[in-house]
């Protein structure tokens, strides 16, 4: 009801939309706001629009219709089901978080195949594989734009990648490292951090750009510099580097996400639940090396 009211911006246009009355409406947002103990709409002559809260329950609500919308097809029967499947992800998450949950797909749904393309720098590339048809499923790292099915997934740390013979004596000042040139990861999630810890006074400017994380490591080994990375895009540690967390907390926290038709689909929706399985992400590598975020 909510979301209908949102959508034509009166109580009488969410009834004729969802084929009710007005005043059932009127009731129903008014059961929610007793039970949120706050206001989700503001009413005037003109119709209704969220409050500032009730843009973030409207949200909510939008992502909980989305996954509604899956659940007739997790009914079918599981033996039935088959497909192949394109899953796009960083290389991060394929190699240290997926492996026990393809195992499974392969042990227990032997009809689902998945192709997987780890090949992804950019977090905007990995949306614009869904949308453009070249990926039925993504692991896509926050934000994502709207339109998406989207399942909260794992998250990791950036951290302060640098060379091991630096001494970096807790806690963690920029200034430990002014004497060495900052490497920069050509990616809008690097770009993002590095923005942040700007605003929390570090003043460095990229000394150099590069396009993977792995190069840049092997740069720090070489004692050649230092940058801000997640933290299993440097897993397992390269010779000669150390991390540290930074002095700003920064999060790189992803989501499964698909088309609503597409997570609809009976093997994408089985595969969509096989990634959000609890024990598969604490049967990974990653989680075993306590890599993932609290």
């Amino acid at each position: 009801m909510l979301v209908a009211v949102a959508d034509h911006g009166s109580f009488g246009g969410a009834a004729a939309a969802l084929d009710c009355t007005q005043s059932r409406i009127s009731h129903g947002i008014g059961e929610l706001e007793a039970a949120l103990g706050f206001r989700v709409l503001q009413r005037s002559r003109t119709g209704c629009k969220p409050t500032e809260a009730g843009q973030r329950v409207l949200a909510a609500a939008r992502q909980i219709l989305q996954l509604a919308a899956t659940l007739p097809s997790l009914g079918a029967s599981d033996a039935a089901l088959a497909g192949r499947l394109r899953l796009a992800c960083f290389r991060s998450i394929s190699t240290h978080v997926l492996p026990p949950v393809l195992a499974a797909l392969a042990q227990e749904q032997p009809g689902i195949r998945i192709d997987i393309d780890d090949s992804f720098e950019e977090r905007d590339a990995l949306v614009q594989a869904l949308r453009s048809g070249g990926a039925d499923v993504a692991i896509a790292q926050l934000p994502v734009g709207a339109g998406l099915v989207t399942r909260p997934y794992v998250a990791d740390d950036y951290v302060l990648v640098a060379p091991a013979s630096l001494a970096l004596p807790a806690p963690i000042s920029w200034q430990q490292v002014d004497a060495l040139p900052y490497l920069q990861l050509d990616c809008a999630g690097a770009r993002d951090i590095a923005a942040r810890c700007r605003a929390a006074g570090w003043t460095a400017q990229p000394d150099r750009t590069l396009a993977t994380d792995s190069a840049i490591a092997a740069l720090i080994g070489r004692g050649l510099g230092y940058s801000f990375l997640p933290r299993l895009a440097v897993h397992p540690l390269p010779d000669g580097v150390q991390i540290q967390p930074l002095p700003v907390a920064a999060r790189r926290q992803f989501v499964i996400a698909a088309l609503p038709g597409v997570a609809r689909q009976p093997a994408c929706a089985m595969l969509m639940r096989y990634l959000g399985l609890a024990r598969l992400q604490t049967d990974s590598a990653a989680y075993r090396a306590g890599l993932l975020a609290e």
